[in-house]
Formats: structure tokens, C-alpha cells, sequence
């Protein structure tokens, strides 16, 4: 379901009988193609076609225009309510196809218990084209709500110490969170949720405030509070029915993989938990593997506080702390080391003369190790190229998160490149993926609508498994020859087994 407000409420502009606009086609990109860096605000680009010239012609409103893509959510008993007998009904109608009978009316608004693919607001520039037999083709773009915190830099709270004076965005971690957490509402943008507001109070550190001559947009003052963590939180626009929050994704927290006694695959990490689509339901470049560029070390851009003791007050300036891969890698890779930036408000460097009380951050051996691990996945791990999810091969209903724009998780097993090993007999694509970007398609395929999300992924550091004997799957429910088809070298990536 495609709609539009105008400025007089939502229209649904989905083809049906009598409408004056069809959705042609419709692409999101979203996210990241690699957790170095955060996502990138969602951009739709999408076709209308207008058979009257409705649209076309009222060009001072398409500027701006609020537009929702929604996915209608599946059907209940009760909406099953058309008046024709069960003797006009196919023959060919099953129970599995039973929801395809029903059809959503058109004329109702947005339905808030359906799943949101999108919302925004049309951007300027795209195109209108007169096609011969007189219709219009409307070429526009859009960017999700959340654009309009990367865009407002706003000064923040300020405090009556007069220790603090000239410095702004002043207080602690939690207290930023809420300031930040406001702005956002009132911006329009989705909130953060409540996990991630419950996550950020718990773990980002002491903050440095900016002098008033440095104004970073509310995105940057938010992806800037946790930098620091090995967890490498990614914020997201996620879209829930009938809700929709920034939540936080962990591409660097070490991920499972669960073997149930009926041959299915679940993979939980990054904070996310899901069945693992089967290999027959994805598609990868035939025959292309990418080898990542190494990567040796982590350079963690912080702040160092300083007293000035001429006017009382304190200073901040840049700092760094350097994590290396603590002899995770082959030596002849951090012989050339190239490193990874992270940018971080965290304290890290005191140099106050006892005027700070506030304390400053130091990465414990455990968080250090975390960093390592993920520094050793990035760079050993082979990517596959092109994995593409199809709504033709995935049920949308079961594997919801893969075909919507934000990050969703991933398993391997018996795919073209299983042969390829590591010196300890494990494939080279094994282990659990974070699809951290990429783009999101809607078409049209012999009169059948399909959606396929073509994704960046990356690999994710592996909690050590739990099985290391054959009797470890009792009591396996399933028959041998019914397995899934694993060899020895994917079975060493499951963490658990489960019944």
C-alpha cells in the first residue's frame, strides 16, 4: 500500500479500480555497507503512474509530500467478508491461499497494525513524464523522518557551573540521552527505544561537552556517546506494527547459532534473534567470493580535559586510544597496519590538575579482547557478494526482517563455497552475518508483486561452540537422511543444540 498526504490526509494511491495514480515501482536505500560507519538516513525513490494529470499538475504539493509504504498485514477470519457463495470460489483455493481471496479496501487510511516499509517526506527534484498514451510517469524521492536530526544543530543544554562556561552540551551520558531523546520527538522523528535508551544510560561514558563555537548535528552528538563500546552500536529506523523507534543494532557483540532437534537453524546476536532463511530461499553471485582489506587495529578518537587556569574553566581537545588485534591476526598483516577510526565524545585523558570529578574512560581486557575478535572476523572472513531475499522465495510473513529496509541476521549452510576452508576445517562463509545495508525493490514480476532486498553484509564475532561429540544432539528428533545438508566443517559453527 503506497500513500500520500497532501495536506489533506492520507490517500491511497495503490492501483485499484477507478484511482487516478498507480505505484509503478519503488527502491529504498538503506543503512551501511559496513559498520565502520553509521547508516545513512533511508532515501525512497519511487514511480507513480498518474493517468489523469492529478499529481503532475499540482507540482507546489509534491514538494514535500508526506508518503507511507505499508505492507498489509495479514488477513483475519473476520476480513474475509465478501458477499459472493462458496460456489464462486476456484476450485483451486486452498486453505495456504485462502488470504489471497480477501482484498483490503481502498478507501480506508493507513492500517496501524500493518507493517511500515517506509515514511518520509518528498525531497525537490525528480521527474514528470507524458507517456504517449497521455498518462504521466512521476519520478520523486523521498527521505525517511529521521533526515531532520542530521540536519538540526541546534545548541544544547548548557550548565551554571562557571567551570563550564563557553561549553555546551554539558551533564552526564544519561542526561544526554533524555536531552537528545526529546529533540527527537520533537522533531518528528521516531524515538529512541526503550532498549536502546536503556542500553545507552548503562554503557555510554562520561561525555565532553563542545565549546560554542562547535555546533554537530543531533545525529552526530548521538552515534558520538557510545563509539567507544565493542558492542559497535548502529542506530537504525526500525518500523514495528503500529510503532516505530531508533533502535540499536551490535555489529560487534559475538553471536550464536542454534540447532533445534527438527533440523531448523536460529541465529541470535547483534541483539536480534531469528530463523536462519533456508540456502535454497537466497540467491549470491555465482561464482564471486570478496576478500575484505585488513584491518590490524582500532583508533578510538576521544577527548582529553584540560584546566585553563586563567579563566577558571575547562577545556577539551582530541585524544586517542589505539586496541590492536592481540595476536588474533597473521604477523605479516600488522606488519602494514591499517586502521579503523571511531569518533567518540568519551574522556579519556585527564590532564585537569584534580578540577574534573566527573572521571574518564578506560577499555577493560574484556572489552579490548571483543575488539580484537571483531577485528579478526573483519578480516578473515570471506563475503559473499550479492545475497539477494525475494518475497518469491520467502514467506514475508515468516521472515518479516529480512525484507524490510534495516538490519537482519544471517546464517550459511551447504552454499557453492562450503568447500572452501579454513586451516581449522571451517567454511570459509560460516558463522552468523549482520545485514547492515543495502537496497529494498518493489516490482512487478509477471503480474506478481515481489519484494527483494539486495544486502550488505558482515560477519559477526562467534560465542565458541557447545558441541564437540555427536552424542551432544541427544535427543536429536530428526532422521539422518532428513538432516539439512551439513558437513563436518558447518557443524562447527552451531554454538547450541536444542530440543
Amino acid at each position: 500500500m503506497f500513500y500520500a498526504d497532501r495536506g489533506q490526509g492520507w490517500e491511497n494511491l495503490t492501483g485499484h479500480a477507478g484511482s487516478p495514480a498507480a505505484l509503478s515501482s519503488f527502491s529504498v536505500e538503506w543503512g551501511t555497507d559496513s559498520p565502520k560507519e553509521q547508516p545513512s538516513v533511508n532515501v525512497l525513490h519511487f514511480r507513480l503512474l498518474d493517468r489523469t494529470g492529478m499529481l503532475a499538475g499540482n507540482s507546489t504539493r509534491l514538494a514535500g509530500m508526506k508518503v507511507l509504504v505499508q505492507l498489509s498485514r495479514r488477513p483475519l477470519w473476520r476480513d474475509l467478508n465478501a458477499t459472493e457463495s462458496w460456489d464462486g470460489v476456484s476450485d483451486t483455493l486452498t486453505w495456504d491461499g485462502l488470504h489471497l481471496a480477501h482484498r483490503p479496501d481502498q478507501t480506508e487510511g493507513p492500517d496501524p497494525t500493518a507493517l511500515t516499509i517506509f515514511t518520509g517526506n518528498t525531497t525537490t527534484g525528480g521527474t514528470i513524464t507524458q507517456n504517449p498514451d497521455g498518462t504521466y510517469l512521476l519520478d520523486l524521492y523521498a527521505n525517511a523522518q529521521l533526515v531532520r536530526a542530521g540536519r538540526t544543530t541546534r545548541q544544547g543544554p548548557v550548565s551554571t557551573d562557571a567551570r563550564l562556561t563557553g561549553l555546551h552540551w554539558t551533564g552526564t551520558a544519561a542526561q544526554r540521552v533524555d536531552e537528545i531523546n526529546r529533540r527527537l520527538t520533537t522533531l518528528g522523528c521516531p524515538p529512541l527505544s526503550d532498549e536502546a535508551v536503556a542500553w545507552l544510560k548503562a554503557n555510554a561514558p562520561t561525555p565532553a561537552p563542545y565549546e560554542a563555537d562547535s555546533h554537530p548535528d543531533l545525529s552526530t552528538i548521538l552515534y558520538a556517546l557510545a563509539a567507544t563500546h565493542p558492542d559497535l552500536p548502529l542506530f537504525y529506523e526500525r518500523h514495528r506494527h503500529g510503532s516505530e523507534s531508533v533502535d540499536l543494532v551490535f555489529a560487534g557483540r559475538p553471536a550464536a547459532i542454534t540447532m533445534h532437534a527438527d533440523g531448523r537453524l536460529t541465529v541470535e546476536g547483534a541483539g536480534l534473534e531469528q530463523e536462519a532463511a533456508p540456502a535454497d530461499a537466497i540467491t549470491v553471485d555465482d561464482n564471486m567470493l570478496t576478500m575484505p582489506a585488513p584491518v590490524s587495529r582500532i583508533t578510538l578518537r576521544t577527548r582529553a580535559v584540560k584546566w585553563d587556569e586563567s579563566g577558571n574553566r575547562f577545556s577539551f581537545e582530541d585524544d586517542e586510544v589505539t586496541i590492536g588485534d592481540r595476536g588474533r591476526l597473521p604477523a605479516e598483516l600488522t606488519e602494514t597496519i591499517n586502521a579503523v577510526p571511531f569518533s567518540s565524545d568519551a574522556i579519556t585523558r585527564d590532564d585537569s590538575a584534580g578540577h574534573w570529578q566527573a572521571g574518564t574512560w578506560t577499555p577493560t581486557d574484556a572489552q579490548r579482547d571483543q575488539w580484537a575478535e571483531w577485528l579478526a572476523v573483519q578480516t578473515l572472513r570471506l563475503r559473499p557478494k550479492g545475497l539477494t531475499a525475494s518475497s518469491r522465495r520467502l514467506d514475508i510473513d515468516l521472515f518479516e526482517q529480512a525484507l524490510q529496509p534495516t538490519a537482519s541476521l544471517w546464517a550459511f549452510v551447504s552454499t557453492r563455497y562450503t568447500r572452501l576452508l579454513a586451516d581449522d576445517g571451517t567454511p570459509a562463509t560460516s558463522g552468523a552475518w549482520l545485514a547492515t545495508g543495502g537496497t529494498l525493490s518493489f516490482d512487478w514480476r509477471d503480474g506478481i508483486p515481489v519484494l527483494e532486498n539486495e544486502l550488505d553484509i558482515s560477519p559477526l564475532p562467534m560465542l565458541p561452540s557447545t558441541l564437540s561429540r555427536w552424542r551432544d544432539l541427544d535427543p536429536i528428533g530428526i532422521a539422518w537422511q532428513d538432516m539439512p545438508a551439513f558437513t563436518w566443517g558447518e557443524m562447527s559453527q552451531i554454538t547450541y543444540f536444542t530440543d
